[in-house]
């Protein structure tokens, strides 16, 4: 895997890619959760490497990517899948391309595939969405987003890597990680400062703002599109209803997969199935 900069018209969007599969391969793009960045993913990307060609891309506001972002104007997701069409835009053309992502980034694919017409499938994992059943009357002003308040709190500088390591080692969202999932986050999701300390790459008040922009569209956006579809979801603590996950295996040419005893990140606990069943929709 190579780390990249792909030049957009507001600036830079960093990739890690890799190309080794060869032009007539299928084209693979995995677009990660909030708050964190595509080098997190490193142990499910690798796992696609040589069988197709790969993009995992930091969003707006994400990594290392270098856009411009303004907290008080993010609204809704449909800026980061703006910024993946331009991504997109800028990469060598597929003979068939995958939409895949992790909790925001599942949504924003399926938003975007929504909009064109050559998206050969998608694999969302873990979606992260308002339910189905309250979309509608969902009003961001007036109801709770404990996520959002959560990550408003963060602090976001801090003296060392070692330090953010001993704090959160074994708690809160770390608490089921393994410790190469957390050396990948202090890799790719602290940037280094000018005085010598680090600090969280997604802004406090970004990630905040961000969870509170959470979809009111996936049904829609689901509805819209016509192709392929993977969902893969977790039993414990999981974005995915019971009743949302019915619906969407209601619809044509999905397949819908629980994983029990699983929780939100499910690409770390189970990269190989989250890499076999993107390979699956790859080449089906």
């Amino acid at each position: 895997m190579e780390q990249r900069r792909r030049t957009v018209a507001e600036g830079e969007i960093a990739t890690v890619e890799d190309w080794t599969a060869g032009p007539r391969a299928p084209l693979v793009h995995f677009a990660h959760a909030t708050g964190m960045a595509a080098g997190l993913y490193a142990s499910l990307v690798e796992r696609l490497v040589g069988r197709v060609n790969v993009v995992a891309s930091d969003a707006r506001g994400h990594g290392a990517t270098m856009l411009p972002f303004d907290p008080a104007a993010l609204s809704d997701w449909s800026t980061f899948a703006d910024d993946l069409a331009a991504l997109l835009a800028m990469l060598p053309p597929a003979p068939r391309l995958v939409l895949a992502g992790h909790s925001m980034g599942a949504t924003v694919s399926a938003e975007l595939a929504a909009r064109r017409d050559d998206v050969a499938a998608l694999v969302l994992i873990e979606p992260a969405f308002v339910p189905f059943a309250v979309a509608a009357a969902y009003d961001r002003a007036a109801w709770p987003n404990p996520m959002a308040a959560q990550a408003a709190k963060r602090r976001a500088v801090w003296p060392s890597r070692a330090a953010m390591r001993e704090a959160w080692v074994g708690r809160g969202v770390f608490a089921t990680w393994a410790d190469a999932d957390l050396a990948r986050y202090l890799a790719y999701g602290v940037r280094d400062r000018a005085d010598g300390q680090v600090e969280l790459a997604c802004a406090p008040a970004w990630e905040a703002a961000t969870f509170a922009a959470v979809s009111t569209g996936l049904e829609d956006a689901l509805a819209a599109w016509g192709g392929p579809l993977t969902l893969l979801h977790a039993t414990e603590r999981s974005t995915v209803t019971a009743e949302d996950a019915a619906a969407i295996a209601a619809r044509p040419a999905t397949t819908v997969r629980a994983f029990p005893g699983r929780d939100h990140f499910l690409p770390l606990a189970e990269p190989q199935g989250m890499a076999d069943a993107i390979l699956a929709a790859a080449f089906a």
